[in-house]
């Protein structure tokens, strides 16, 4: 039976009881071999009927290391100073937030609120990129500005689209508007504008604070509701 595993070199310490088990399914084999997990890095262990590593006898009792194994090289981080990483592809498992502002301090500051917050922030040039934007991707969060487009929010193709968005997907987006006449955390003014959070241009300098807070507000309203959709198929 392997003292080691032959992939980690960690020592495998079976019980009483898992040895005897292990012992009962090597002497059932009928040629074949049987496959275990180790319980450091739970790779894969092929063992032979008599307990031997399968292909990998002469590691019976050694470590990867005491047996020669050279480790893998380390990664090549070139793209440290070439640059290189990001036009390789979009970064993955890391929610992305639109951001429908004119270019500007207002936007570099919503920005860089939403990288902190561990979000992609995706900037658009007008509300036709916008609304395309929210066809092609999923997205956590999205942020306005109330002059985004001429006429405020009240003439604003891209606002109408969050408005009338089917709600199986809208209840997903937290809908952030910011602009000088908006209150903010003002729930009201954002339930007003169908909106999550309001965000007055002047408390900016705080806004991953303000979506902290106005998560926490949203989840404690809409958490129960989301979870009892989720639990009946609804979601």
């Amino acid at each position: 039976m392997i003292s080691h595993c032959p992939h980690c070199g960690q020592e495998i310490n079976l019980s009483p009881a898992q040895q005897s088990k292990v012992e009962t399914a090597l002497a059932a084999l009928q040629g074949g071999t049987l496959k275990m997990g180790c319980p450091h890095c739970s790779k894969p262990i092929e063992l032979m009927s008599d307990g031997s590593l399968a292909d990998w006898g002469q590691l019976q009792t050694k470590t990867p290391v005491e047996a020669g194994i050279a480790p893998p090289g380390p990664p090549d981080i070139g793209w440290l100073t070439s640059g290189d990483f990001e036009e390789q592809g979009e970064l993955r498992d890391i929610p992305k937030a639109l951001v429908a502002i004119a270019a500007g301090p207002v936007r570099t500051a919503v920005s860089g609120a939403f990288v902190e917050s561990f979000y992609q922030p995706i900037a658009v040039a007008n509300a036709t990129e916008a609304i395309d934007q929210l066809r092609l991707v999923n997205y956590a969060a999205v942020v306005l500005h109330s002059e985004f487009e001429p006429g405020g929010l009240a003439k604003s193709a891209f606002h109408k689209v969050m408005c009338k968005m089917a709600m199986d997907k809208r209840r997903y987006i937290y809908y952030v508007l910011v602009g000088p006449k908006f209150n903010t955390l003002y729930g009201m003014q954002a339930l007003a504008n169908s909106a999550n959070l309001v965000v007055n241009e002047s408390d900016l300098k705080h806004l991953k604070t303000i979506m902290k807070r106005g998560k926490a507000d949203y989840e404690e309203l809409f958490g129960p509701l989301i979870e009892t959709l989720r639990a009946h198929g609804r979601t």
